[in-house]
């Protein structure tokens, strides 16, 4: 039960003892099952995030100071100057390890810290001994030393740190398909203090920005790591991916309150609609599959090789994850979130086979009436639940398919007219039966 509704639920007790539903005895039980929340937790998310940015506002001010008078430094100053932030801040890791090890706000201020001058330190020598690095170079060697981090510290700023870091490496690798690859094996580091920070404080929000930090990265790094030679696998890649958050993020949260702590969830949601968007148009279905192979040499077979792997291994997983985190009863609504995986994988196939006008035009008008009917039904699950923000989800999932198709030169102005019109229509009336359920809702409460 999260914090809200056991402050609520502590709340009502004595009104429930007063008016004769619970006696004392049970409500004693109830509060022992359910003690107050921790008032402190406001104040230690305070003091972790003061660590974090007191380290780097006196990084980025001793930055400052030495790059002021950093012509006037010869070699071994330079390089005392890079080494000895960094072996401060080693030290300092290795007190907190021992003497501070429970404190999360030492953790995370040592680790911020540390990371800064391990950045610092490489940049310096690298610039001081012109060692002809690019970019790309830096974050890689960078990534390398971050990665143990997260694990030694219990981490979460170091974490996200490392994934910026290991993001902006492929970003620079991207020329080289095959070298990206070493994205995903290299990502796997985090995935031990992922899942201590999952179990140990699950309902945080150390816990939910971590998952957004990992849910940014995924689709980043989905895209980052096709080698594209056979057109149109990112759609079963994109598909599964975010039909897998669909389904893990529903498994996690339980009851978490707002949108910040389900991030699994508002990912997959939301980018679930901007692939069904793209697809409900032809363009994306047009020179797909094996027999539009890329034979250049720029492409590698061997990083193409693993572009299969993620397009058959995703959805796969995505399936895998509803089959045994899901229940058609209590989550009816997620199930239809996902079921563009089966349509995708007989789509797909299809299209890829043939490639002849009616399969792309099947497709795109199928990628229509999945976007329509995935939008009624969230309209209905939020008028049945009395979730007005479920409404409005449904609505707005309409609403931009009508804008979309408003655009759609192929469509007569008239019917745009009349699919606005309608659309419209649907979201007053639906949020006016809401509006008046909740109103009848709340004066039968006593």
């Amino acid at each position: 039960m999260s914090n809200r509704s056991i402050r609520w639920l502590l709340n009502e007790l004595p009104g429930l003892v007063s008016d004769g539903v619970l006696d004392d005895a049970a409500a004693d039980r109830l509060r022992e099952r359910y003690p107050e929340p921790s008032s402190l937790s406001g104040s230690r998310l305070a003091i972790i995030i003061c660590a974090v940015f007191g380290a780097l506002l006196i990084g980025s001010g001793v930055i400052l100071l030495i790059a002021h008078n950093w012509e006037h430094l010869g070699r071994p100053a330079r390089t005392a100057i890079a080494l000895l932030p960094l072996l401060i801040s080693q030290g300092l890791a290795g007190w907190v390890l021992v003497r501070r090890g429970e404190s999360t706000a030492w953790r995370e201020g040592t680790a911020t810290l540390l990371a800064l001058a391990l950045a610092a330190a490489i940049a310096i020598v690298d610039q001081t001994y012109h060692r002809g690095g690019d970019l790309e170079d830096f974050f890689w060697r960078l990534s390398l030393m971050l990665a143990p981090l997260p694990w030694l510290l219990n981490s979460s700023s170091s974490a996200i740190i490392f994934l910026a870091s290991l993001t902006w490496w492929a970003i620079g690798a991207k020329s080289d398909r095959l070298e990206v690859i070493w994205l995903w094996p290299l990502a796997l580091a985090v995935v031990p203090h992922v899942v201590t920070v999952m179990r140990a404080e699950r309902r945080g929000l150390r816990a939910a920005n971590l998952q957004w930090a990992c849910a940014v990265f995924l689709c980043i790094a989905a895209g980052l790591g096709l080698e594209w030679r056979v057109p149109g696998l990112w759609i079963l890649v994109y598909t599964g991916l975010f039909a897998l958050m669909i389904a893990v993020g529903t498994a996690i949260r339980r009851d978490e309150d707002g949108l910040w702590r389900r991030p699994f969830e508002v990912v997959g949601v939301a980018g679930s609609v901007v692939l069904w968007l793209i697809l409900s148009f032809d363009e994306p279905w047009k020179n797909i599959g094996w027999q539009h192979i890329h034979n250049d040499e720029r492409f590698h077979q061997a990083a193409s090789f693993f572009d299969v792997v993620l397009a058959v291994g995703l959805p796969l997983a995505a399936l895998g994850a509803v089959a045994l985190t899901l229940d058609r009863k209590r989550h009816p609504l997620q199930m239809a979130w996902v079921s563009s995986v089966p349509l995708v994988a007989v789509l797909w196939p299809w299209v890829a086979s043939g490639n002849t006008l009616d399969a792309k035009f099947v497709a795109a008008v199928a990628f229509n009436l999945l976007l329509f009917g995935v939008g009624i039904a969230t309209i209905a699950s939020g008028i049945r639940n009395q979730n007005l923000g479920t409404v409005n989800l449904g609505m707005v999932v309409v609403a931009l398919l009508v804008v979309v198709r408003f655009f759609d030169a192929e469509i007569g102005f008239v019917a745009k007219g009349l699919a606005f019109i309608v659309v419209g229509i649907g979201f007053l009336v639906a949020n006016l039966v809401l509006a008046r359920r909740l109103r009848s809702a709340e004066g039968e409460t006593p």
